[in-house]
């Protein structure tokens, strides 16, 4: 009678094992670099060719800048395309490839299709630092639940759902997909109005900032006096010109963001016009980066976890926009002046060269590094030396809050 009893225990708890390992999801961890609020993953395609790809859940296909990887590949293009740049108005020539095959971590592999630029582009790279090869949508996860995990820096593909165990840490959110992207409404208060607007945002980890809003004809937003015309970011068409301000607050997901630092885009074309019906901005990166978010597109859902406190979304003082340029993108240039800021009342010009900042060569220095003293508090001096035709001269400016 013991030996039966033991038996049935037994055979219970090996049952309930093998539920518990059906029910716990295999994952796949794919590590990348956060750069300049960019996510980067490294990818080989046909598991020979090395390529650094921004890992985007705001595109809606995968882009190549430069063709000379998939030109050693016989017969991949399929035919000629265009593409709309990100002023929404330049179209781009490129073509578009048939599947190929990329490995991500030596484990995940998939087929995929890329649009390949017929014509070189470095304006993402000229902005973040480093070469950057291309654009990796996520939609290559769409089948999948995945966790974008900012704190440790990688990427969390699950075979099933993750267990509820889990899932109980995370604030669970209602999304909308459309064309394989995510979006969330949100509401959105803007500082020179009591208004309340609720609004759809895709959320896009391809932006590294942290709230664009598209300002048209269809939409009813006015931007704040306040508001200084500047450099929101570059992209296939070069630079993108707006308005950059704060709002009062963005609440979306029981979270509300005061004082963010929100830029607008004014555009208005048929292409634009047509999406404003469904898309009204986005929320990017650094917003994005204080969780943990799992993306459950089947289910229309979203998972998230803080991992740090909310801050006040950091945001240059000096008034000035670089870019890299060079072999491993170290000499930096003076791209955009906002009109009466530290940088302009110091008499630095576009297209100045940036040698050191203060007393530290720019060879000792990143893109990043650079651009972080530049958001340091007001009243900060920062000394800098520029290269101007064929010149050397310092100038001094002493950072202020724009906003």
């Amino acid at each position: 009678m013991y030996r039966n009893t033991s038996l049935i225990k037994f055979i219970l708890w090996l049952g309930l094992y093998l539920l518990s390992m059906q029910t716990n999801s295999q994952t796949t961890k794919i590590p990348f670099r956060y750069v300049q609020s960019f996510i980067i993953i490294e990818v080989k395609l046909e598991g020979v060719i090395p390529l650094r790809l921004l890992f985007d859940t705001g595109a809606e296909h995968n882009l190549l800048f430069d063709r000379s990887a998939t030109d050693l590949i016989k017969d991949v293009y399929l035919r000629d395309i265009k593409v709309l740049g990100s002023d929404l108005i330049q179209e781009i020539p490129a073509m578009l490839t048939d599947y190929m095959g990329i490995s991500l971590e030596n484990t995940l592999e998939r087929k995929v299709q890329f649009i390949v630029l017929k014509e070189f582009n470095q304006h993402l790279s000229s902005v973040i630092g480093e070469r950057i090869d291309g654009i990796l949508s996520a939609k290559i996860f769409a089948n999948k639940v995945f966790e974008i995990d900012y704190k440790k820096h990688r990427i969390i593909v699950y075979d099933n759902k993750p267990a509820h165990k889990k899932l109980s840490h995370y604030q669970e959110c209602k999304i909308n997909i459309y064309k394989n992207k995510p979006y969330v409404f949100s509401d959105l208060s803007l500082s020179n109005s009591d208004s309340v607007y609720n609004l759809n945002f895709l959320l896009d980890t391809g932006a590294g900032l942290a709230l664009l809003i598209y300002k048209n004809e269809q939409t009813t937003l006015q931007i704040p006096e306040k508001g200084l015309p500047g450099k929101l970011g570059s992209g296939l068409g070069g630079v993108v010109e707006g308005y950059i301000t704060r709002s009062k607050y963005l609440s979306f997901c029981k979270t509300r963001y005061d004082d963010v630092v929100s830029n607008f885009q004014e555009v208005s074309t048929i292409y634009s016009d047509k999406e404003s019906r469904f898309k009204q901005g986005l929320i990017g990166n650094q917003i994005l980066d204080h969780y943990s978010i799992i993306f459950d597109y089947s289910q229309e859902k979203m998972y998230l976890k803080r991992d740090k406190k909310i801050d006040n979304f950091r945001y240059d003082r000096s008034g000035l926009s670089l870019i890299c340029s060079g072999v491993n993108f170290d000499q930096f240039y003076i791209a955009h002046i906002i009109p009466g800021s530290p940088a302009d009342q110091s008499r630095i010009l576009i297209g100045d060269q940036l040698l050191s900042v203060n007393r530290i060569p720019c060879s000792f220095l990143t893109l990043h590094g650079i651009q972080t003293m530049l958001c340091k508090e007001s009243g900060k001096k920062i000394r800098l030396k520029l290269l101007r035709n064929g010149k050397r001269i310092v100038r001094e400016v002493y950072l202020q809050n724009l906003l």
